[in-house]
């Protein structure tokens, strides 16, 4: 966990279970631009897997993307 300038709680993405997550933080990683991840955008945590498995984000409500736990870390999200 670590706390922005704001006082708000940024957590990384694998560390959520279920919710509606802001963008705050996200790795130099052209894919992660490609699939429509920026700083900012909405995401529902649809699911994480068990054993290290990846996470299910729906973006922006539109369209679903799985990310690897490795790379679910290296994202930092807010609540919304």
């Amino acid at each position: 966990m670590v706390k922005s300038k704001k006082m708000s709680k940024l957590f990384n993405l694998y560390e959520r279970k279920r919710g509606t997550f802001k963008l705050t933080a996200l790795p130099k990683i052209s894919l992660l631009e490609n699939l429509g991840l920026r700083n900012g955008t909405l995401v529902t945590t649809q699911n994480r897997y068990s054993f290290g498995g990846p996470v299910l984000l729906k973006v922006e409500g539109a369209y679903c993307v799985a990310l690897g736990k490795d790379i679910a870390k290296q994202i930092y999200v807010e609540e919304v």
